[in-house]
């Protein structure tokens, strides 16, 4: 009998605990009102331009909806095309040309863009064998320096599963032998957001977006970004670089998707400033003064 209550209260035991863990293990969710509200200036600084008129018709209504400008990738082939509509646009688009950083003619091609108009460069990557701090690429970053052109590199992992040399610790090292080349990065280094954030919090040139997949995988934590923006409160104090700003004013808006999905990102972005209670004045920056400075634009 004494064995058939020890089995019987270690089953009992066993079913609780499993119990009580089932309940601890899921997230403690908090419940955020949807807010679409944004700044009356915004500047998105990723968006991926299609040459297509239906895709140029949306993006001029959504875009012009929101009072809302964008730095647009084109594409060497679409270049003529991408400048045309700028100029046709020019309170809604801020043309960047892509270039491939490998490419053995990349420094004419800079140069080229550079003279057609473009702004900026963007979206890069370091796709082969080289980070992107790579003596080889030197010249592109003192090219790009001299010419005011910020620039747009990819960081974290792709969709093809590539990672390795796309991390952001790279940039810093960029950012410190270029101090006055302005990069905001794309993706804020997914999965490597602490990196991304130290690397920003040392270099006053160093921005970062979180476009992507980062707000989707943190939709139920959205103060999760908190831990890794964390040195506002300690500026000024030992250890922190002596132009440090808010660690908020280091991210800036981007959307990474189609027009019709804007949005959409300006709700995941304001459900992650809301959680770790940004102040308008730093919102601001973040959806579009930051970026309006780094390109000279003036905003009314």
């Amino acid at each position: 009998m004494n064995v058939r209550l020890s089995f019987l209260f270690f089953f009992a035991a066993f079913f609780l605990t499993g119990c009580n863990y089932s309940n601890h293990s899921k997230p403690n969710v908090t419940e955020y009102e949807p807010n679409y509200s944004t700044p009356p200036f915004i500047i998105d600084d990723h968006v991926h331009a299609r040459v297509i008129p239906e895709w140029e018709k949306s993006f001029i209504e959504v875009y012009t909806r929101h009072n809302a400008m964008a730095c647009c990738f084109y594409r060497m082939e679409d270049w003529e095309a991408g400048i045309a509509f700028a100029k046709a646009h020019p309170d809604r688009v801020i043309p960047y040309a892509t270039v491939d950083i490998d490419s053995p003619t990349v420094l004419e091609e800079v140069r080229k863009a550079y003279d057609m108009g473009f702004k900026g460069l963007g979206e890069l990557f370091a796709r082969g064998d080289w980070d992107y701090c790579d003596p080889k690429y030197e010249p592109l970053w003192t090219l790009v320096e001299k010419l005011g052109m910020p620039v747009a590199p990819h960081t974290g992992n792709l969709s093809n599963g590539l990672m390795h040399h796309l991390r952001p610790a790279p940039l810093a090292d960029i950012c410190a032998r270029h101090p006055n080349l302005k990069i905001h990065a794309a993706h804020f280094g997914n999965p490597w957001y602490e990196e991304a954030a130290e690397c920003a919090r040392r270099n006053a040139n160093l921005y970062f977006n979180l476009s992507g997949s980062s707000l989707i995988k943190k939709e139920n934590d959205p103060g999760y970004w908190g831990q890794w923006l964390w040195w506002t409160d300690a500026i000024g104090k030992a250890h922190m670089p002596k132009n440090a700003m808010p660690a908020w004013e280091k991210i800036v808006f981007g959307s990474d998707e189609t027009p019709d999905q804007l949005e959409e990102n300006i709700r995941r972005f304001n459900k992650a400033l809301d959680a770790n209670n940004v102040p308008d004045s730093i919102r601001a920056k973040c959806y579009g003064l930051t970026m309006a400075r780094l390109l000279g634009i003036n905003v009314p």
